[in-house]
């Protein structure tokens, strides 16, 4: 599927639902007792008025599916909102134009903005500190049962309550996984690891060791055994947590965790790998390409990274030839485990002349016809919703028949074992990131200082929150 702003660029350049509804509104209401007849000589009552026809409203919602996805989006709003559920509120699907961000962000200042659209957690949490979404909360609380609710992920459920408002509902999901390249693991005659999860960060630094060394004993010095692109933000943390470490005090705190000894460990763990035993490659040894581009090239055996099936599997299997896989991440030193899972969601922008119409369409995006239509069935990747992960695997199988070689069910195990999590968040996002990303680059790309770099770093990211 088409991204044209990734997460990592928009940081460093910044640095269930409605089924019940649906059937609610196709259930024959009660009939009423006939009303008694007037008594004799008493005039008969005049005819009660019809109720008035709904004003018709058009919704403008800017949609970031790709060129080839977007015909399917907008039938599926035709006939299974307008068409089937709300007549009177048409529907516009706009795409989503390059430079979108700053696009919109202007427009919803001046106030001509989409009445919807989608985006991730970084962007959410800036523009909930300058007031540009609507808080859909209430909305929850009046349509929306415990059963609806509890439909959803918790990191995904949780992560969209952005101080004090919950900005938007779940899009889609992408978790991380580890991939492998199952031909390489053959190759140099190294066991793949676990399917079941059971394993934890010596096991990972073994099986990686064994690889590098039957590389090099065949000759086969510019391949390395791991990939983990550690100078990004949404790469970096979640291993931190697996040390028992914190990057900030608490959600929306004012405090870095990054001088303390369990942060520190894991850092050094991470920068070892990378700049001490080159277990993972150094960024410019696989001239900084993202993950799942490293595996295509044939430059690493395994990387941490995002999961799409589809999209995945077209540039592994498909374009090159390569039998992939995907594993649990290891546990970490004390048995946690932790990814991220993202707040990839639709929004409703604070200026909608029309909030309880688009509060009517978001609900539907979120909710099981869209999910499993078009997110699962047209789009291929992963709904928001914990009935339809089954469903989901089995829809992209029946796509792409090579996938049933790739161990999808890991994707449902995750979700079930609930060690995703969103993104931690400090008081003062923006601030934070402008200091804490650099450090990153500084240890983790160019690697000319070690992890303790970041007791000073930590201190000067205190230091930015003190205004908060």
């Amino acid at each position: 599927m088409s991204e044209k702003l990734s997460r990592r660029t928009f940081l460093a350049s910044t640095a269930v639902a409605t089924m019940g509804i649906a059937l609610a509104a196709c259930a024959p209401k009660a009939t009423p007792a006939p009303a008694a007849p007037p008594a004799a000589g008493q005039p008969t009552a005049a005819p009660t008025a019809a109720p008035a026809t709904k004003q018709e409203v058009t919704l403008r919602y800017m949609c970031r599916s790709g060129a080839d996805y977007l015909p399917a989006v907008a039938k599926n709003i035709d006939d299974d909102f307008t068409a089937a559920q709300f007549p009177h509120i048409k529907v516009s699907v706009e795409p989503a134009p390059d430079g979108w961000v700053e696009k919109l962000l202007a427009q919803m200042v001046a106030g001509t903005a989409v009445d919807l659209f989608e985006a991730w957690g970084n962007i959410f949490y800036n523009w909930t500190d300058r007031d540009l979404l609507l808080d859909v909360q209430p909305y929850v609380d009046k349509t929306m049962t415990d059963a609806e609710i509890a439909d959803y992920n918790d990191f995904q459920w949780q992560g969209l309550f952005m101080k004090g408002k919950r900005i938007g509902m779940p899009k889609y999901i992408n978790v991380m996984t580890l991939t492998i390249n199952k031909d390489m693991f053959d190759k140099y005659g190294v066991e793949y690891p676990p399917e079941d999860g059971e394993w934890d960060h010596d096991d990972y630094q073994n099986m990686l060791q064994r690889l590098n060394d039957a590389a090099r004993s065949k000759g086969d010095n510019d391949v390395w055994a791991g990939w983990l692109p550690m100078w990004s933000w949404d790469r970096f943390w979640n291993h931190v947590h697996m040390f028992e470490g914190k990057i900030v005090d608490q959600k929306d705190g004012k405090i870095c965790m990054l001088d303390q000894p369990e942060a520190q460990a894991a850092l050094k763990w991470c920068y070892d790998m990378s700049f001490t035993w080159n277990l993972h490659a150094q960024p410019a040894q696989v001239e900084n390409k993202w993950p799942q581009d490293t595996i295509a090239a044939g430059m690493v055996m395994t990387a941490e990274d995002g999961t799409y099936p589809i999209s995945r599997n077209k540039i592994f299997r498909l374009d090159s030839n390569i039998r992939w896989d995907m594993r649990h991440v290891p546990k970490g030193p004390t048995g946690k485990r932790s990814v991220l899972g993202t707040t990839d969601a639709f929004s409703i922008t604070k200026q909608t002349k029309h909030p309880d119409e688009s509060w009517e369409l978001l609900h539907f995006l979120s909710g099981p016809i869209h999910q499993e239509k078009v997110i699962a069935g047209s789009n291929g990747i992963i709904p928001v919703l914990k009935p339809l992960i089954s469903r989901f695997i089995q829809i992209v199988r029946e796509k792409e028949p090579t996938l049933n070689d790739v161990r999808l069910e890991t994707i449902d195990e995750l979700l079930q074992w609930g060690y995703a999590e969103d993104t931690p968040w400090f008081c003062a996002q923006a601030k934070a990131t402008e200091i804490i990303i650099p450090a990153l680059e500084k240890v983790f790309m160019v690697g000319d200082v070690g992890p303790e770099y970041f007791i000073e770093i930590a201190q000067q990211v205190n230091d930015s929150q003190k205004d908060c």
